[in-house]
């Protein structure tokens, strides 16, 4: 596998991938667009990632003139999967659902195919069962963060030392490519890092807050390293260990992902190894514009990314967080 440098991006297609986002070929896309109704299952409506995201993809569907009815599911796949039934009741121009599973709503998926209805899954990827019931995927490439991750603590930690994993929701699509990713590439690499432990944190800072204070108490000065699958549950981390008394001099290297301002904070005053910047901006407008090319007509990638950026002290002046 060929190496990302510990300053590069994944470059994406993003937009370009679009063959014209309702465009009829007479720069009338935003007319083709207008009055469609498009039923959006979102991750939640209160959340560091999830709120940005959802405000991006309401603000484009405002300039397309699209109506956009939103549920939440407050991070409850049953909930979702429910949601999800309810939109296709609703017989819209599109769907576009965020997977908390990446099984649980392939039976919704087959009743929207069946009701000709297209479906954008935004920001986590599905089973392989799924392909073929959805229209396109938009978002990070979850497994490629792992591998970044990955290579960052690889390359900080010199090829060895002990770590801990601080990963989102069990049975998570991003949770599942985004530590798959990052185990895999360590073997890869063949690195003598070894996990001492992985606990799930569901993407929230006070319970990773809590499991950071075990996580500290368990192995506390033996930790050379923490990978968080987000900057929030790392921030749950460097919370719990000033909590114990130590200094932030003392931090084992911390790997994060998504580009928050305090990861971009926390790297500045050089406690913060590294983050993975992904915009949530980006990823509700992609989400939107995908989601109108397909409900009027356009042809649309199966897999449309966004771009990625790994930020260390080296680059940190040079990026904008994401969020």
């Amino acid at each position: 596998m060929k190496h990302v440098l510990r300053l590069g991006t994944l470059t994406a297609v993003g937009a370009l991938a679009l063959t014209g986002c309702g465009n009829d070929g007479n720069g009338n896309g935003a007319e083709s667009a207008e009055g469609l109704e498009i039923c959006y299952v979102a991750a939640a409506e209160s959340h560091a990632y999830a709120s940005p995201a959802n405000a991006a993809f309401q603000e484009a569907a405002e300039e397309h003139g699209v109506h956009v009815t939103l549920l939440s599911q407050e991070f409850d796949a049953q909930t979702g999967t429910d949601q999800l039934r309810t939109c296709i009741g609703r017989n819209p121009d599109g769907i576009v659902l965020w997977p908390l599973d990446p099984q649980a709503y392939i039976p919704g998926l087959v009743e929207a195919q069946d009701a000709d209805i297209p479906v954008v899954l935004i920001n986590s990827p599905m089973d392989e069962d799924a392909e073929g019931l959805y229209t396109s995927f938009t978002g990070p490439d979850t497994y490629e963060q792992g591998v970044m991750a990955a290579e960052v603590m690889h390359e900080e930690l010199g090829g060895e030392g002990q770590i801990v994993i601080i990963a989102g929701q069990a049975g998570n699509g991003t949770t599942i490519g985004r530590t798959d990713g990052f185990n895999n590439m360590l073997e890869e690499l063949g690195s003598e890092i070894e996990v001492l432990q992985t606990v799930n944190a569901d993407f929230d800072q006070q319970r990773a807050l809590e499991l950071s204070r075990d996580l500290i108490s368990r192995h506390g000065d033996a930790l050379d390293g923490v990978y968080a699958n987000d900057d929030t549950m790392a921030r749950g981390f460097v919370d719990a260990w000033t909590e114990s008394g130590r200094e932030l001099d003392d931090m084992p290297a911390i790997v994060g992902i998504n580009g928050q301002q305090d990861a971009f904070a926390g790297i500045e005053e050089g406690y913060y190894t590294a983050t993975i910047v992904q915009s949530p901006e980006e990823d509700g407008r992609l989400a939107l514009e995908t989601i109108v090319s397909a409900a009027t007509g356009e042809e649309v990638d199966t897999r449309i990314p966004i771009p990625l950026t790994v930020v260390t002290q080296e680059n940190v002046a040079d990026e904008e967080p994401a969020f």
